[in-house]
């Protein structure tokens, strides 16, 4: 098929690859840097803490998660020694193995991406041959390696057409996992796959169906032919524009398929979609300081929706993304609020200056928090909202509550009402149901996580950084307060 090489194709097939090797090391390097800044800015407290402080978030399992997946391929060199080390000084190791390119088998990575560069150098020098045709094939311009063979010629183009939007799509997924440092073997072996897939799917479906909207033409013409049609040299312009998209959506297309192929095949389990409507994705848009570009930005991360967001590791999206610690943090503790109590809970609490789990729980189970809060916040985290009230009118169902010695159905409204007065008898109770409550919404691992992080962050800042001079939770001050003023007086 090649008489020769064509240069241009083999340096577009070659070049993106290398690129992405590339920035690969540089993203490690650049984030390893980030890493040791967190560090050092949460370790560097002067004073008898400072060792307990450095030793908490040294081994703290979000910082060690985060420091363990862009230093898990590294070499270590005399790994006993290296172990000993402080972490500040293995910091500073990973930073120059990582300068130095010490990973171990980068070969593999290398080899993966040949599959990759092979379909693209076809597939580039086929597409840039009949881009200079013009899409048009006949003997004066025919398809590299098909002299004869209109059909076979046609369906060649149309792979080709179909193999650049699968390597948008590829470049897509790279950049992608590049960016949340997720790049491997694996990825190049898939997108070789799924590119070679999608050219075979659509070359099987140009040959099955070559005009899909000629006979509609045929039908508006009066069975007329065109001239195009009559030679059978163009390339139909449904095709055109089809074939990328095919490529640029192959699994898309497959799964679409799969649903439609469910509902004929009744013995294909189907799925229960009656509660598609009131189970939809929160948006990031929610979160105070997320708007529309930083919503897109965070899905690079892999991060989609509050779920998302409320499980992901702080440190990691303080890393990978150019935003700041503490904005990662209050941006992950307003998520658990939200994903804990729903949406509509979660916006009237923010109207009650509860804005993230933290501060749920300060309002409800500090030892200053006045007991007369449970009873205000407890009425909002027990209120029906009307996901409740559509989910029980979908399902058809209804509340069974006990009427003295009988049971009954009740409506969500009633239920509710029931079920604030169970909890409402006396303070006391309210309290210890309130607390209840908040200790498993609060039991959460990805809550425990973050409070450990936040623990260990304020215990690195100045004690002073809790309260102002003049405040009343000033230590020095309540001295002053507990003092005998006779004594003063004397």
């Amino acid at each position: 098929m090649f008489s020769s090489i064509d240069w241009i194709a083999l340096v577009i097939a070659l070049l993106g690859p290398l690129l992405i090797f590339a920035a690969r090391n540089e993203v490690r390097l650049r984030r390893l840097r980030q890493i040791q800044d967190f560090y050092v800015n949460f370790s560097s407290e002067k004073g008898s803490a400072s060792n307990t402080v450095a030793s908490r978030l040294g081994t703290n399992p979000s910082f060690e998660f985060v420091r363990s997946k862009y230093t898990a391929d590294l070499v270590f060199p005399e790994k006993d020694k290296f172990d000993a080390l402080p972490e500040a000084d293995k910091l500073r190791q990973f930073i120059s193995l990582a300068a130095k390119g010490r990973v171990t088998f980068a070969y593999r990575l290398f080899l993966s991406s040949l599959g990759f560069v092979l379909l693209s150098y076809i597939g580039f020098h086929i597409f840039i041959s009949a881009i200079c045709c013009g899409l048009q094939i006949s003997v004066q311009c025919p398809v590299p390696g098909l002299v004869g063979g209109d059909t076979s010629s046609k369906l060649i183009v149309i792979g080709s057409l179909a193999f650049i939007g699968a390597y948008i799509s590829s470049a897509r997924t790279l950049l992608a996992r590049l960016a949340v440092f997720d790049l491997s073997s694996t990825t190049f072996l898939r997108i070789t796959i799924e590119s070679l897939a999608s050219v075979l799917f659509a070359a099987i479906l140009f040959a099955a169906f070559p005009d899909p909207l000629g006979g509609i033409g045929r039908v508006l013409t009066g069975g007329a032919t065109s001239s195009a049609e009559t030679t059978g040299q163009s390339l139909p312009l449904t095709w055109i524009a089809l074939a990328p998209m095919l490529g640029l959506l192959p699994q898309s297309s497959t799964k679409f398929l799969f649903v439609k192929l469910q509902q004929i095949f009744t013995w294909v389990k189907v799925s229960d979609d009656r509660f598609v409507s009131i189970t939809p994705i929160v948006s990031l848009d929610v979160i105070n300081g997320i708007d529309y570009e930083i919503r897109f930005r965070l899905e690079d991360c892999g991060i989609y929706d509050i779920q998302n967001l409320a499980t992901y590791n702080p440190i990691l999206l303080h890393v990978e993304t150019p935003f700041g610690i503490y904005q990662c943090i209050d941006w992950v503790a307003q998520a658990q609020l939200c994903h804990i109590v729903g949406l509509e809970r979660f916006l009237a609490l923010r109207e009650l200056n509860i804005r993230t789990i933290f501060d749920l729980e300060r309002a409800i189970d500090s030892v200053d928090s006045p007991e007369e809060f449970d009873d205000i916040y407890m009425s909002i985290l027990m209120s029906p909202t009307s996901n409740l009230r559509r989910l029980a009118d979908i399902a058809k169902m209804n509340f069974m509550i006990m009427d003295g010695t009988n049971a009954r159905p009740v409506s969500v409204d009633e239920y509710a009402k029931w079920a604030r007065e169970r909890v409402s008898k006396e303070p006391k109770l309210t309290t210890k149901a309130a607390e209840h409550l908040m200790t498993w919404i609060s039991d959460d691992l990805h809550v425990r996580r973050l409070r450990r992080l936040w623990n260990d962050i304020a215990d690195s800042l100045e004690p002073g950084s809790s309260y102002f001079r003049d405040s009343k939770r000033n230590p020095q001050n309540k001295k002053q307060e507990t003092s005998d003023p006779a004594s003063d007086a004397v």
